[in-house]
Order: structure tokens, then C-alpha cells, then sequence
């Protein structure tokens, strides 16, 4: 079971070595996206890359050769319209490579989305309950998000930019050469201060980002509530708008100030970097100047070498900024690469059981134990049940004494932290896990509602029957729903809720009726149904307890309930309290008794009674 102190670290390595040790599998996962269309891109970086020194040394020959031409009585025009043709075709060439490379660049860094973003989800989906009763998995997910968003692909197309700049810089590097090795060495250290600063702020702005996290949840939690329809009546009768609305902007305001302090003193800092930048740009350009009057190099090659120094300058930050920005991207990267690497705790065992269908010897629960993730104290302490095939139990107790917990453990949404639950003498964790929940009907009191057709609510009970729709209809019969479902104007294919076009919402009873009917939807041995009845009339109450007899017969039935007409339909009733389980017995029993239970029941008669 997931902890937050052995499975959300707060920290993240920033050391070069340990953020560039994920590069690898960020090439991985955008190869697996679009293979073809990435090689294609590289190659196409690299070749436009290689065509400015071209660019130059075309410069310097149409230069030098109008140069020579000057006061000469003829030239030779069809050798300059060469140069010149050739130098517009380079021009147009590179021109048209970029416009395809942007196309290709757009395909992949989608294609890598879409790849992320599934990858993203079916690790969500993959992870077990226990990973979402902590606030650390929130924030951690919140990370993945935006950290598998673009910044993979974006530290490809810095990888990808940095190799095409290196190859740029090779080819201006043969020719600057020739001119001096010293003013290299200038231009090199002139720019290694812009990579100080980069690698610098890209840490300070990962880092605020991260401390953010939480604070920008929060953020976006208020912005739900103030926009969506499930807090829209309170947030007008209670008057709740303005206050909820200050509270973000207290937020919001907090998070630009945070930004415009470190951006300034980024820009600051900056400034003095590109100061010494400049300096070792001019004093080449100025040396430049100087072997031209003394007539050492030509015209020509004097706007070869200065296109060049800048060229090169401009590349080596360029390749120095690129390094910074695959770092930081590799830093964000990193976050979504944590959500990634969480492990489920509630695995299928190896060689699995199948549930034994149909029950023998039935349930049991043996000094049954457990603790919600985070939690100080235990939701269940020593429980001891043994429920027969076809039996129905209700569980009684006050909120939170572990009534939904304790059914939660039945379907293994949760492990244990000890004794042991066995199904016909097999152990819990030895059954096949989908087998499991296959054979247990369940619906829970805060089951969803999904914004889909009334059939997909339905049918999601029993997946595989989805488009069995005389299925779907005996179980929307069976929970009461029919009436509900025929007043819809497009029957099982009406969506619910009011979220999308079209959507119709339906009353908390209505809505219950609903999720019963998914609990019906399957032929399972075991019916677990929490507050079935909760929002239900004392008319649709009754008439579906009329039903309830003969849908749970034969079957092992769990009621939670604080109606106790409903707990009356069971054959054992037990209570828990204080995490235990203090009560079990028959109604006359537990009357006979004069515990707890007959404590609540005259309670609750007395309320009826007045």
C-alpha cells in the first residue's frame, strides 16, 4: 500500500548527469509515437543546418568576383548569374525545407501528445484506490500532466536544434579557422556566461513551478467550483461568488508576483551576459576590419569572416541555449516519468484462482485489519464474519465506523494489513482479480454519474454486455428505472446530465435508480448494495423492496443502510462500532439484546412516531 513517505519523494534530482540520464526514454517514447515522420525530421534539420557556411562561402565568391570586376572591360556575366542562381537556390531550397520541417514538427509533436497523454491515462487507470487517498498522488499527477504535455517532444526538438546548430557550427568552423584559432576561443568564452544564466533560471523556474503545485490545484479547484453546475446553486444562494473568487486571485496574484520577481532578476543578470557577448563579437569584427585595411583577406573574405563571427556566436548560444533547454524540459519530464514508474499495489497473483462460482462454504473474515493510506488510525480492527451462500447481511453503525470500507475489501480494492478474507476457503489475493469483481454486483452511495447515455450508465455494470439492450432493460426493470428510462426523449440513448448538448438531468432518486440498475446488470453470486434506498420516496422505496426478495434470492446479499426498513429485509444484521464489530444477529435478536442496535432503531421509530 502506497505511503507518502516511501512512494511521492518531494524531491527531484537536478544534478546534470541524473536529469540528462532521462533523455533516452524520452527518444523511446517519442520513437514508439511516430518512428517514420521523427527520422524524417532529424534528417531534415541537419541538411538545412549544413546550408548556411554554404551560404557564405557563395557570398564570398560573388563578392570577390565583382570585386575583380570592377574596371575590367568585360565580365563574365554567365559565371555570376551561376553564383548568384546557385545562391537563390539555396536560399529558396533552405526556405522550403523549413516550411516542410514545421509541417512534419507539427505531426510529430501531436502524434507524441496523443502517445503521452494515453500512456498517462492508462497508468491512472492501471493505479489501485490506495493511490488516491493521498494529496502527495494529486500533486505528483498534477506534475505528469504538464510534464507529459509538449516537453517531451519539446526536448527532441531542442536534441534535434542543438545537433543541426552543431552541424552549422562545424561547417563555419572550417572556415573561420583559416582566419585565426584565437578569435574562436574569444567567441567561445564570450558566450559561456548565457549558458551560466540559462542553466541557472531554468532550475530557479522548474523549482517554482513545483512549490506551486499544490497552490495551483487549489487554483484550478476554485475555478471548477465557480463554473460548474454541481456548486452553481450553492454559490448563489450562500452568496459565495466574490469570496471564492478573491481567493483565487490571492492565489493567482501571488503566483505573478513570484514570476515577475525571478524573471527580473533573470533579466538582470542576462543583461550583463549578452554585454560580454557583444564585446566578443565586436573585438572579432574589429580585428576583422583591421587584417582588410592591411589588405591580408579580401573584401570577400571579410564578409565571409564577420557573417561568419556572427553566425557562430549566434550558434554557439544557440547550442549552449538549446543544452539549457533540454534540461530544463528534462527536468518537467522527469515529473511526468514519476507518475510513470508508481506501482499498483493490488496485482492479479501469479497462477490465479478462478472465484468459485457457485459458493460453497462461502464468505469468511479472519481478524481482518486495515488502515486508509495516510491515516493515524485503523477504519477496521479485528474483524471476524462468516457469511453463508445466499445469505444477506445489512451493516448498521454510525458514519465512519467502516461499513463501506468493509465491502470495499471484498471486492479487493484495497489489500488488507492483516488476517485474511477467503471466499470458499481460497484466500482473497489468490483469485484472479477481474474474475473476482466479475462475480460481485456492487453499487456504492456516491456511485458515479456519468455524463453519457442512460445506456452506457446501465451498461457499464456489465461491460462486455454493453450493446445487450434486453439486458440493460431487465435490469433498468428490475431497479425501477423503466419509468425513468421512458420518459427520456431518446430513451437508453439520451445523455444525462447537462455537461454536453442535448444532456437531460435526472432527480437524486431517479439517478439512484440508475445505479441500481447497473448493480442488476450482472448474474453475480454476490449483491452488495450501499444506501440503496437513500434517495429513493417511501412509494419507490416500497416497490422496489417488493422486488428485492426475489432479485437478491440465492444470492449473498450486503446492505448498508440507516433505513432500517431496509435492514429488516436481511437475514443477519451486523453492527460496527468504534472500527469493530460489537452486534450480529436477527432483528428480534438484537431487540432481545437491548444493545446498540435496539438503541438506534427506537431512535429512529421515535422519529417517525413525533
Amino acid at each position: 500500500m502506497p505511503s507518502s513517505k516511501t512512494s511521492y519523494s518531494t524531491e527531484t534530482k537536478t544534478k546534470l548527469r541524473d536529469v540528462f540520464a532521462n533523455t533516452p526514454r524520452i527518444i523511446n517514447l517519442v520513437w514508439k509515437a511516430i518512428p517514420r515522420l521523427f527520422i524524417v525530421s532529424i534528417a531534415l534539420t541537419l541538411i538545412i543546418a549544413a546550408i548556411p557556411p554554404i551560404e557564405l562561402y557563395v557570398n564570398k565568391l560573388v563578392v570577390d568576383f565583382v570585386v575583380n570586376s570592377i574596371g575590367k572591360p568585360s565580365i563574365v556575366w554567365k559565371t555570376l548569374g551561376l553564383l548568384l542562381t546557385f545562391r537563390i537556390s539555396l536560399g529558396l531550397g533552405k526556405e522550403a525545407l523549413n516550411q516542410i520541417n514545421f509541417y512534419i514538427k507539427m505531426l510529430v509533436r501531436d502524434s507524441c501528445l496523443v502517445h503521452t497523454e494515453n500512456a498517462l491515462l492508462e497508468q491512472a487507470i492501471r493505479l489501485d484506490l490506495a493511490h488516491y487517498e493521498l494529496p502527495e498522488f494529486y500533486d505528483t499527477l498534477k506534475r505528469a500532466q504538464e510534464g507529459g504535455s509538449n516537453y517531451p517532444v519539446m526536448v527532441l526538438e531542442s536534441l534535434t536544434r542543438m545537433f543541426g546548430q552543431i552541424v552549422s557550427f562545424a561547417g563555419l568552423l572550417v572556415l573561420l579557422l583559416r582566419f585565426n584559432v584565437g578569435i574562436m576561443l574569444l567567441l567561445l568564452l564570450s558566450v559561456l556566461p548565457t549558458l551560466f544564466v540559462s542553466l541557472r533560471f531554468s532550475k530557479l523556474h522548474f523549482w517554482m513551478k513545483r512549490h506551486q503545485t499544490q497552490s495551483w490545484r487549489m487554483a484550478h479547484y476554485l475555478q471548477d467550483v465557480m463554473t460548474e453546475n454541481e456548486f452553481a446553486k450553492e454559490v448563489r444562494l450562500f452568496d459565495l461568488g466574490n469570496y471564492l473568487l478573491q481567493r483565487w486571485q490571492t492565489i493567482r496574484y501571488q503566483f505573478n508576483r513570484e514570476f515577475a520577481q525571478l524573471t527580473r532578476r533573470q533579466s538582470s543578470v542576462s543583461g550583463v551576459a549578452q554585454v560580454l557577448t557583444n564585446v566578443g563579437f565586436y573585438a572579432a569584427y574589429g580585428w576583422a576590419i583591421l587584417k582588410t585595411v592591411r589588405g591580408q583577406i579580401s573584401l570577400g573574405d571579410f564578409t565571409m569572416y564577420t557573417g561568419a563571427f556572427e553566425q557562430s556566436q549566434g550558434l554557439l548560444q544557440g547550442i549552449l541555449e538549446s543544452f539549457s533547454h533540454v534540461y530544463e524540459f528534462n527536468l518537467y519530464v522527469s515529473q511526468y516519468f514519476d507518475f510513470l514508474n508508481l506501482k499498483p499495489q493490488v496485482l492479479n497473483p501469479n497462477n490465479p484462482r478462478s472465484f468459485p462460482n457457485p459458493l460453497q462454504s462461502g464468505l469468511e473474515l479472519k481478524n481482518v485489519s486495515f488502515t486508509y493510506p495516510g491515516a493515524s488510525k485503523p477504519t477496521l480492527k479485528n474483524i471476524n464474519l462468516t457469511v453463508k451462500p445466499g445469505e444477506s447481511i445489512a451493516l448498521v453503525g454510525i458514519n465512519g465506523v467502516g461499513k463501506t470500507t468493509l465491502l470495499k475489501l471484498l471486492t479487493r480494492l484495497y489489500d488488507i494489513d492483516s488476517g485474511e478474507i477467503t471466499f470458499d476457503g481460497i484466500r482473497i489475493d489468490r483469485l484472479d482479480l477481474q474474475d473476482l469483481r466479475r462475480n460481485i454486483g456492487i453499487i456504492f452511495q456516491d456511485f458515479a454519474r456519468y455524463n453519457l447515455t442512460a445506456q452506457d450508465n446501465i451498461g457499464f455494470g456489465n461491460l462486455p454486455e454493453l450493446e445487450n439492450l434486453s439486458l440493460i432493460d431487465r435490469a433498468a426493470d428490475n431497479a425501477g428505472a423503466k419509468p425513468t428510462i421512458s420518459g427520456l426523449e431518446s430513451g437508453y440513448q439520451t445523455v444525462l446530465g447537462k455537461v454536453f448538448d442535448g444532456g437531460t438531468d435526472l432527480s437524486g432518486g431517479q439517478w439512484q435508480k440508475i445505479g441500481l440498475a447497473r448493480a442488476f446488470t450482472i448474474a453475480a453470486p454476490i449483491l452488495i448494495l450501499d444506501e440503496p434506498t437513500a434517495a429513493l420516496d417511501a412509494i419507490a422505496e416500497y416497490e422496489l423492496f417488493q422486488k428485492f426478495r426475489q432479485l437478491t434470492k440465492g444470492k449473498m446479499t450486503f446492505f448498508v443502510s440507516h433505513r432500517f426498513s431496509t435492514v429488516l429485509l436481511a437475514d443477519r444484521i451486523v453492527v460496527l462500532d468504534n472500527s469493530q464489530i460489537v452486534e450480529v444477529g436477527s432483528h428480534e435478536e438484537l431487540m432481545t439484546k437491548d444493545g446498540l442496535y435496539a438503541q438506534m432503531f427506537r431512535l429512529q421509530a421515535s422519529s417517525y412516531n413525533g
